[in-house]
């Protein structure tokens, strides 16, 4: 899924069996991998990515990130119920757009994420 205006929002699904209060979910606010753009007027982008993480996946990818230069700005649950644990992660950077969109998903790729 793409959306743009006033910002451009990329998102694809993790292939993750999950279930919320015993009912399996393929939501998009379950199951995210997404990337988002905002260009403002000087030309620097705020670029923004949250994604669906099983915990043993945390770790690997948090490493690959910051090796990439890219700041991780929070991990936490969204929900109570659900299985396997769902965690999320959002990371950041302003800069070059099509490098971070490349870095988010090369890092991801690396830490098995697809």
């Amino acid at each position: 899924m793409i959306v743009s205006h006033p910002f451009c929002v990329v998102q694809r699904l993790r292939n993750i069996n999950a279930t919320i209060l015993g009912r399996r979910t393929r939501s998009t606010l379950s199951l995210p991998f997404a990337l988002s753009f905002e260009n403002n007027r000087n030309g620097r982008t705020l670029n923004l990515g949250e994604t669906v993480i099983l915990e043993n996946e945390i770790n690997p990818f948090l490493t690959a990130l910051r090796k990439r230069g890219i700041t991780v700005t929070a991990v936490h649950n969204h929900r109570l119920f659900d299985s396997p644990r769902l965690m999320y992660m959002h990371w950041e950077n302003v800069g070059n757009p099509f490098e971070f969109a490349q870095n988010s998903i090369s890092t991801a790729k690396e830490a098995g994420l697809f």
